[in-house]
């Protein structure tokens, strides 16, 4: 039975980029408090004027790092579906490739002997002896 692949935007990839788009919120929001800190507190809403005029950098920044983190986290695992499925094609290949080989040899060994069999009894009607040892004596292997 084929594996139905699952869809590029699933449940799990929107609460990872929301996980991170909060995250990184919350470093900028923490990041702007200590600026102002550092620089000199001048009051909560000179704090909320900087978010303000800093956000809309934040919002693209934030964007395109989520687009790129879940854009390398759904090529790569697509890449490990890619490779499972590989592996397990080539082991099936391989037992297939395996199976054929052994059938070609009993049928080339079984050719061999029908051969031999055949100059056997060819000498035998004709009254010549026959000293050509088995094919399982004379260099050709068999099970």
């Amino acid at each position: 039975m084929e594996k139905k692949r699952g869809s590029l935007f699933t449940v799990r990839d929107a609460e990872s980029a929301i996980i991170t788009y909060t995250v990184l919120g919350l470093l900028y929001i923490i990041g702007i408090c200590l600026y102002e800190l550092v620089a000199g507190w001048n009051g909560i809403l000179q704090m909320l004027r900087k978010l303000d005029a800093t956000s809309p950098v934040f919002n693209r920044t934030a964007i395109a790092f989520i687009i790129f983190k879940e854009g390398a986290d759904i090529m790569l695992r697509r890449f490990n579906e890619w490779r499972a499925e590989h592996a397990q094609s080539l082991e099936k290949a391989k037992e297939q490739g395996i199976e054929q080989g052994v059938e070609q040899g009993r049928a080339e060994i079984y050719e061999a002997i029908a051969a031999w069999n055949k100059r056997r009894l060819a000498a035998e009607a004709k009254g010549i002896p026959f000293d050509e040892p088995p094919p399982s004596q004379n260099g050709h292997q068999h099970e």
